[in-house]
């Protein structure tokens, strides 16, 4: 049976592994966002959450209605 404190280290070097990772893939998803001023084809967005992210401006009566 474990003691005490081995599993206090264990459970800190878990969460410790687990930031790592998160860490990496924020950084990686981060790097692969648009910037500003990339081309992004406002033709293809059907959604207005999305067109108002990418800074369109919706409009329903438009086609496509991003602009």
């Amino acid at each position: 049976m474990q003691s005490a404190i081995v599993q206090m280290i264990l459970i800190v070097v878990a969460i410790a592994a687990a930031a790592i990772v998160a860490i990496i893939v924020y950084a990686q998803l981060s790097d692969n966002a648009p910037k500003t001023g990339d081309n992004i084809d406002l033709d293809r967005i059907s959604t207005e959450t999305l067109c108002d992210a990418v800074g369109g401006n919706w409009t329903d009566g438009n086609t496509p209605p991003c602009a």
